[in-house]
């Protein structure tokens, strides 16, 4: 199945888009910055996981925040700066809408 790629809805000039496998209910959303992914997010049980690879330069953590607002509103860019490029994810409830940050990448 091919992913589907889309802009960011308030911001649909810059370098970055998003690639998901159905719009309807995503199990899988990547963030790319340029060429580079930058956070890829995988839901199981509604339950996302989300890594970070690196936030870059000051383009890209920009973008962060705006992906962010547009897919997963109650983190923010500091969040997600707590797991670049560390063995760690963000695991965000879209039930409870509450999130935490565990130590080990192995779900």
């Amino acid at each position: 199945m091919e992913k589907l790629k889309l802009k960011l809805k308030n911001h649909p000039y810059c370098n970055c888009y998003v690639e998901m496998d159905n719009i309807e209910n995503p199990t899988q959303i990547s963030f790319i910055s340029y060429r580079t992914v930058v956070i890829y997010a995988t839901k199981k049980d509604n339950v996302w996981y989300i890594e970070c690879s690196g936030t870059y330069s000051q383009t890209t953590r920009k973008q962060i925040s705006w992906f962010l607002r547009e897919y997963f509103p109650l983190l923010n860019y500091y969040n997600i700066k707590e797991i670049a490029g560390k063995e760690k994810i963000i695991v965000y409830n879209s039930n409870t809408e509450k999130f935490y940050i565990k130590n080990d990448i192995a779900k």
